[in-house]
């Protein structure tokens, strides 16, 4: 999981508590991947390490999902993406005495008030956490444990985004390697570590900021088959068989944050801390792999460290068994619907008369357009949907009161109008971007943006002394 690095002193004595009850099974080699504690936290854990953990936990793994730090105040010294951030998370984590891993958030890049570059930004995080087997210059890894290959993947642009400073992207060197790395491990089971997951995930619950923006899904705002390709990695090589993320801070009570697709377990893990989650939940994760099943355990921090099994994954069949109840609730974020059939809106556009929507208010529809892509109604917004996935890649029109919409010519024009007003004045033709795609970038790149505040500053402070 992913969290900042304060206040979880209670969390961590309370998945110490759990761990310390964790019945003994046929499952070896227990693995959490969890996230940052405190040095109090990890005083604790040693020492109880040390005098009662159960001899069938000793060989517990650490993953953390990247994020390492943030503060209310930014760009301070010991602030998320600072060398003091990272020298802070490595003396503590070393203290654990047990294996741990880190992959690198986007946040673990903000360091811009002091690195110039995201390379130099890397080159301190992985001078710290040199867990790289490649090169110690890399954030990305791969370890091995018996039958398991373990994979972590990160963030590799922050300053240099096309958008969204705060996509999780995946350069291409680490994409090959990535897929070079399942394709020599077909004899293991293959388990993945990214701070986002990959689009067709199936997470389906994600915040409004995080699809807004261009940020849900690896490498979400470039080149579509580039964002595609992990899933297609997925489906082509069966070895790869459960998939960690973090980055959306939500809990795992929702039936969506695990999703089995293409026989791979995605798991979404959620945070410790109460400042990070943004559905009021604490939560972490603990797994314990076997030669051939998976358990994943849910401890909720809100209950005194009380622990439930969430499932039992077959990593052989591939068959999954839920051992508990899910909420389907929607919370205080945007829900993105999947299509499917009986929502009973279904068009492929295939003839010349157009399509209008009134009332779209409660609607759910959606069309495959002429060239190819598919749009979405629902929740008074119109969304953009991935073609192969049908997974949501952004926001079209963020609000949709008061208009009707309407689909043209064969679905080759789309077209708002004000509600009953046949008014020309009145039209609006959606036009796609460059690329083809229609969904919106709301938020361009943050050193961009904090560069023209800054002269906005200067030009205000200009004027202000002219006029004295």
């Amino acid at each position: 999981m992913e969290d900042d690095m304060s206040n979880h002193d209670l969390a961590c004595s309370q998945i110490l508590k759990f761990l310390q009850s964790f019945p003994s099974s046929t499952l070896p080699n227990p693995s959490t991947p969890c996230g940052s504690l405190s040095m109090n936290e990890l005083e604790l854990l040693l020492s109880s390490k040390k005098t009662s953990l159960p001899p069938h936990l000793l060989s517990t793994s650490l993953i953390s999902l990247g994020d390492l730090g943030r503060k209310e105040i930014r760009h301070l010294p010991g602030d998320a993406g600072t060398s003091l951030s990272f020298e802070m998370g490595r003396d503590y984590l070393k203290q654990f005495g047990v294996d741990y891993k880190l992959v690198a958030g986007n946040h673990d890049l903000e360091g811009m008030d002091e690195f110039e570059t995201d390379s130099e930004n890397i080159n301190s995080f992985t001078s710290y956490f040199p867990t790289s087997s490649i090169s110690p210059s890399k954030p990305y890894w791969s370890s091995t444990h018996q039958n398991l290959h373990l994979i972590g993947l990160s963030t590799t642009r922050f300053r240099a985004a096309l958008h969204s400073s705060h996509e999780v992207y995946i350069d291409s060197e680490q994409m090959n390697w990535f897929e070079d790395e399942v394709k020599g491990n077909l004899d293991k089971q293959v388990i993945v570590f990214s701070h986002a997951p990959p689009l067709g995930s199936g997470l389906r619950l994600l915040q409004d900021v995080h699809l807004r923006n261009g940020c849900a899904f690896l490498n979400h705002s470039g080149e579509l088959g580039k964002a595609q390709r992990f899933i297609n990695i997925v489906k082509k090589y069966k070895n790869v068989k459960a998939w960690f993320s973090g980055h959306y801070h939500l809990s795992h009570d929702f039936s969506d944050s695990l999703s089995l697709k293409e026989g791979c377990l995605f798991v979404q893990c959620g945070v410790m801390g109460g400042k990070s989650s943004r559905d009021g939940k604490r939560q972490s994760r603990v797994c314990r792999f076997g030669e051939e099943k998976m358990e994943v355990w849910t401890v909720n921090h809100h209950s005194g460290g009380s622990g439930v099994k969430d499932c039992e994954f077959d990593l052989k069949s591939g068959e999954i068994k839920y051992t508990r109840e899910f909420e389907d609730g929607n919370g205080d974020f945007v829900r993105t619907h999947v299509p499917e059939e009986e929502d009973g809106c279904y068009s492929k556009v295939q003839n010349t008369e157009s399509t209008v929507l009134d009332n779209v208010k409660d609607r759910v529809c959606w069309w495959h357009m002429e060239c190819g892509r598919v749009l979405g109604l629902h929740d008074n917004k119109l969304f953009e949907y991935d073609e192969m996935t049908l997974s949501p890649l952004g926001i079209v029109v963020d609000d949709l009161e008061g208009k009707e919409v309407i689909v043209a010519d064969e679905g080759r024009v789309l077209i708002l109008r004000d509600e009953g007003c046949e008014d020309l004045s009145s039209l609006h033709v959606v036009q796609p971007n460059e690329d083809g795609s229609y969904w919106k970038r709301f938020q361009g790149n943050k050193l961009r943006r904090m560069e023209e505040k800054k002269r906005i500053d200067i030009a205000r402070r200009i004027v202000e002394d002219m006029g004295n």
